[in-house]
């Protein structure tokens, strides 16, 4: 053995994996139960598309354990969005319980994470979202976000796109879309630390619908796999 330190290194989240809520906070849903069933409280598919990515890129993996209608892990700390409707009506107390148990050691590890693995890493966060929106469907199926001022990502991003439609021919994948890639998440806080020769951090976005079926997530899978060492060789 060489002994020498990898140039590339994954990490793979999935802040909304779980829409469990602990025996403690069960009564917040008293009055509307079915919104637990809803994308409202979890990405539906990311678990599974999340845990393969791990196995596969042999990255660590680090997942959320509760419904982000408790507390959304990715939301900086004091964000408006942190806490939904019904974790708004806590007492401050029960506020911090759930920060201390749920996002604050979330937070933690991925900082850890950081700190420990070698070379440049590629952060994946695994998310879904709903197709239909005010009663129009989003004109996307797989959406990548990134910062387009870092350039390694936005190029990283080119590369994973290709794949994705190498892999998925009839897939609308957009970059920046749904959402923005800048906006406020566990990734975006942490680039004002470490710059794109670290650091590149994506959110790897599937309509929910898609996320749940195995055959899709096998191909980003794939995909993924596929552009994953390019990232060592963009400078």
């Amino acid at each position: 053995m060489s002994g020498r330190q990898p140039r590339l290194s994954g990490l793979i989240t999935a802040e909304h994996a779980s829409r469990r809520v602990p025996a403690r906070w069960r009564g917040l849903f008293a009055e509307q139960p079915a919104v637990l069933s809803s994308h409202r409280a979890w990405d539906p598919g990311t678990d599974m598309l999340a845990r393969a990515l791990s196995d596969s890129l042999q990255a660590p993996l680090l997942r959320g354990r509760v419904t982000r209608l408790l507390v959304d892990l990715n939301r900086s700390r004091g964000h408006p969005a942190q806490f939904s409707e019904f974790s708004r009506r806590l007492e401050r107390r029960e506020q911090q319980a759930l920060m201390e148990c749920y996002w604050l050691p979330h937070w933690q590890a991925y900082a850890d994470a950081l700190t420990s693995l070698p070379g440049r890493i590629v952060h994946l966060a695994c998310h879904s979202f709903a197709p239909i929106m005010d009663g129009r469907e989003r004109p996307v199926d797989i959406g990548l976000l990134y910062d387009p001022a870092r350039d390694r990502e936005r190029r990283w991003c080119e590369l994973l796109a290709s794949c994705l439609n190498k892999h998925l021919p009839n897939c609308r994948v957009r970059r920046n879309q749904p959402y923005r890639g800048t906006a406020n998440g566990l990734g975006q806080q942490h680039r004002k630390w470490l710059d794109d020769n670290r650091l590149l951090t994506v959110e790897l976005e599937l309509r929910s619908d898609w996320a749940l079926r195995r055959d899709i997530r096998a191909a980003v899978l794939a995909a993924c796999v596929e552009a994953f060492p390019g990232a060592a060789t963009i400078d």
